[in-house]
This record gives C-alpha cells, sequence and structure tokens, in this order.
C-alpha cells in the first residue's frame, strides 16, 4: 500500500539560522572560549559536506579576524587570494608578493590584531597543491614552543574530506599533537529537529529518514510544501541540488568514486553480509576491504554484530547504511536513475511510495536502538543497544536432543550497565496500530527460546508508530514523541 507523505511544513528563514546551530551549543560555546583566551590555540575542524563547519566558524569570528576558503587553485594563486582577503581588514597586505606560505603567515602574524583568527578553509584543497604545508604550518605553530617570535594569532584548519583531515593528525605527521581543539562534526540528531519544526513526532522521523541529519538538506527541504515535492523536486530530477550529492560527498574522499558507490548499491539493495556484497560486485573480499574500510570510518557505513558477540572476533557481521539520506538514495534513486534520465521519473515515484514505510521502518529501528542506550528506561539504565539475530534449537518435551533450528530476530536487546542479569528486549513496529497484548505474546514467545535471555531478568518494550489498539498491556509501550525525547541529549 503507498504510503502518503504529508504536507504540513513550514519554517521561516529567520528560524532556520537557529536550525542549522542547535546542536552546536557546546562546539561553539567551547570554540568562542579558545579564540577569546590570552594565548594563541590551533584548531582542527572536520566532517562531512553541509554539516554547517564553515557557518559554525564564522558565528564566532569578530572584527579583524579573517575567514579564507580555498579551491584547487594552484599554490601562487591561493596565497595571493589570502593575500587580497587579508588586505580587506589590513589595508596594503596584498602589495608584498609572498613567495610561499611561511612568508604570508608570518606577515599575518605580525600585522594582524592581537588574537586574531586566522581561518583556511577546505584545507585538504591547499594540501593537494602543496604537500609541503603541514610541515610549513608545525613549524609556525611550534614557535608557540620555543618562544622565538610567540604567535599572536590563532589558526584553524577546516576540511570536508574526513580521511585526509583525520590522517593530517596521525602520529607519523607533522600536525600531530598540535592541535588545542579538535572538533568532529556528526550529523544532528532528530529531537533537535522537532524543536522548529511544527510537525507530529510521527512526521518527523519520516522527514528524518530522508533527510537525516545533515542542517542543508533541511534547509533546501523547507522550500517546498511537502516531503513529497521536496523528494521530487530535490532528489528526483535530474536538476535537483541532490540528485548527485553521493557523488560529491566520495569525490571528498576519493579520486576513484566506483567502488565506494558499487558498495553503497549492493548494501542499499539488501546485501548486507561481506560475501553477498562480494558476489554482487564479481570483487573478491580483497578488493573490497579497502573501500569498505573507508565507507566505515567515514561512518557511512557500519558493522552491526549480534548483541554479546564479540566485535573483533564474530564473523557474524552485517553492514548497514547508517545514513538515512544515503540509505534512502542507494534504496530509491541509484538503482532508477537509467528510467529518471528517459523522464520516467514517475516509475522511480512508485518505487518510494510502495517501499517508503519498509524504509522508514528501518531507520526507526535504528532511532529506537540510539534511544535506549545510555538512557533510563523502566527503572534501568541500559548499555548499546543494538540487534540480535541467530538460530535457536527447538526441543520436544521429554526429549534432551534439539530436533531443529529456529531463526531469530530482535529489533533491540540491551543490558542493564549495572546488573548484568537484566535485559531489555523490544519489538520495533512502524506499522497502523496492532494489539500490544498480541505483539507482547509473540515476543515472549520467542525470547523462552532465545539463547541469550536465558535465566535473564526481561524487561519488554514495543516501540510502536501509534498507539496500540484496546487490550491489556503488560509492558512498556513507547511511541516517536518519547523515542525523540530520549534522544534528546
Amino acid at each position: 500500500m503507498p504510503v502518503i507523505l504529508f504536507s504540513n511544513f513550514a519554517v521561516s528563514n529567520s528560524e532556520y539560522t537557529n536550525m542549522k546551530f542547535v546542536d552546536r551549543i557546546k562546539e561553539q560555546e567551547v570554540l568562542q572560549a579558545a579564540l577569546e583566551s590570552n594565548v594563541s590555540n590551533f584548531i582542527v575542524i572536520y566532517g562531512r559536506r553541509r554539516l554547517g563547519k564553515s557557518t559554525l566558524i564564522r558565528r564566532v569570528l569578530k572584527k579583524g579576524d579573517t575567514y579564507f576558503e580555498a579551491s584547487l587553485s594552484e599554490k601562487t594563486t591561493q596565497i595571493g587570494l589570502l593575500a587580497r582577503t587579508i588586505a580587506l581588514d589590513y589595508p596594503g597586505f596584498d602589495k608584498p608578493v609572498y613567495s610561499d606560505w611561511e612568508d604570508i603567515l608570518m606577515a599575518f602574524n605580525f600585522r594582524c590584531k592581537e588574537n586574531a583568527t586566522l581561518v583556511l578553509d577546505e584545507f585538504p584543497y591547499l594540501v593537494q597543491k602543496d604537500t609541503a604545508l603541514p610541515s610549513t604550518l608545525q613549524r609556525f605553530l611550534d614557535r608557540r614552543i620555543t618562544g622565538v617570535d610567540e604567535l599572536r594569532c590563532n589558526i584553524i584548519i577546516c576540511g570536508s574530506s574526513q580521511r585526509m583531515m583525520h590522517g593530517l593528525l596521525k602520529g607519523s605527521e607533522p600536525l600531530y599533537g598540535r592541535a588545542d581543539h579538535i572538533f568532529i562534526l556528526r550529523p544532528v540528531m532528530l529531537p533537535w529537529w522537532r524543536e522548529i519544526i511544527n510537525t507530529t513526532a510521527k512526521e518527523l522521523v519520516e522527514e528524518y529518514s530522508v533527510w537525516g541529519g545533515v542542517p542543508q538538506y533541511w534547509s533546501q527541504r523547507e522550500r517546498y510544501n511537502s516531503l513529497e515535492d521536496a523528494i521530487q523536486g530535490l532528489i528526483l530530477d535530474e536538476t535537483g541540488t541532490l540528485y548527485d550529492e553521493p557523488a560529491r560527498l566520495f569525490l571528498d574522499e576519493v579520486s576513484d568514486i566506483a567502488p565506494y558507490s558499487s558498495i553503497m548499491l549492493a548494501v542499499g539493495s539488501g546485501k548486507q553480509k561481506y560475501s553477498n556484497i562480494s558476489d554482487a560486485l564479481g570483487k573478491t573480499t580483497a578488493e573490497l576491504a579497502k573501500p569498505m574500510k573507508h565507507l566505515t570510518e567515514m561512518s557511512f557505513l557500519r558493522k552491526e554484530v549480534p548483541f554479546g558477540e564479540n566485535p573483533s572476533k564474530t564473523k557474524k557481521i552485517l553492514y548497514r547504511i547508517e545514513d538515512p539520506f544515503l540509505a534512502f538514495y542507494y534504496r530509491f534513486i541509484e538503482p532508477n536513475k537509467s528510467v529518471i534520465a528517459l523522464g520516467r521519473g514517475n516509475i522511480a515515484k512508485k518505487h518510494i511510495e510502495d517501499g517508503f514505510n519498509v524504509h522508514v521502518a528501518e531507520v526507526w529501528e535504528r532511532l529506537c536502538q540510539l534511544a535506549v542506550s545510555g538512557s533510563e528506561v523502566e527503572g534501568h539504565t541500559w548499555g548499546i543497544a543494538s540487534r540480535w539475530w541467530g538460530k535457536a534449537p527447538i526441543f520436544v518435551d521429554g526429549k534432551k536432543t534439539p530436533v531443529g533450528n529456529e531463526e531469530l530476530e530482535f529489533d533491540v536487546v540491551a543490558e542493564d550497565l549495572y546488573d548484568k542479569n537484566t535485559i531489555l528486549v523490544g519489538e520495533c513496529k512502524w506499522t497502523a496500530a496492532d494489539y500490544a497484548d498480541r505483539l507482547l505474546e509473540k515476543l515472549k514467545k520467542k525470547v523462552s527460546i532465545a539463547p541469550f535471555a536465558q535465566g535473564k531478568n526481561v524487561i519488554y518494550v514495543l516501540f510502536l508508530r501509534e498507539k496500540p489498539l484496546s487490550g491489556s498491556q503488560n509492558c512498556k509501550v513507547i511511541l516517536p514523541e518519547e523515542v525523540a525525547s530520549l534522544l534528546y541529549r
């Protein structure tokens, strides 16, 4: 049955200023304090594109600070452009010709106001054109240690290439140990959006299942009157700003995006085991090892292991697309690009309508796991929640040898942080209202034979899209509103 995408969503432009930074309060406070201190600071900020890194920085800059956004121009061109940018606050700064990065950095340090800040945004672009720049910056920063020509300014470097920015800080690299603060910006979780979006918690989950936690995606979404219209205009149209978004994300990280996109498509199409991904792509596991590792490190993919299993030892590993937008894209858009190019976007649209609730259900399951993790529910504080899947032996009365096995799956399983004998077992449903007692009965029946639950005190929880139908409720029922509240940390 096709899903009806809701249409009540409106946010003013003035509200969006706050929307982008509702979950950047701590970062902004720490950054502000660092830049206002009496000592120079070297600050590193990175995270995937469109998370609001540049806007965060601009919010804390003051008069006399310089913000420079790099491009892929040659080294001498970039130095010249930086000099012109600095000259906007320091007239005449661009008159001399600066031969290298050290010259212009030292000149800024000499000329700038006390405690001024120099921002080098998209720093990886600069490094691509001059691989010696990190070493140059190291020598510049080390003047703080030697006391020679003590630094008067703060330096911020920022970038969207997660792999390169992380790599610059490794133990063998020149900038290792130099950063006073490192900010890794991550997507904004669901509850922060509900503060400024006039909609129900249920509809918020549906929206989040498409846009994830990326501020720029929500900014573009708010131009449309409905979720359906936004999907059509931004993703289903070849001219849409998010139509080729994954390719742009991958190009920030690697030059050859084909293996990365192919892996994401395979996982988005339901191939979750390493061997299945390998078979689908016609590649050996060795050939896939590097891109799979990178995708996991960048939080585009996540490894999933059954509750109670040791991640470093178990072979029961599944791969899931972590980001809701990318999961949506590789489920519905990438497989239909050929028909979209032929002007048959209606086919892709029908694909979305038919499968939307299934997609939302998977996002809902993940949100429920995150909501339980570290939260207090039913008087217990729970550890990291995850799924469990596996086989349970089936016994016949009077026999000690199992007659077979039953495949079981549980959506949410967590252990009490302080009482290892107590576990939470939850069932997630994103369907029309059902009877809670009937769902609970089914859940208890599965738990009774689940290996991980034997001898445990079990707390049962139902995570439901809507209030259950009438009937006895002998367990905790959690709806989208409460999930959002639990995630609000």
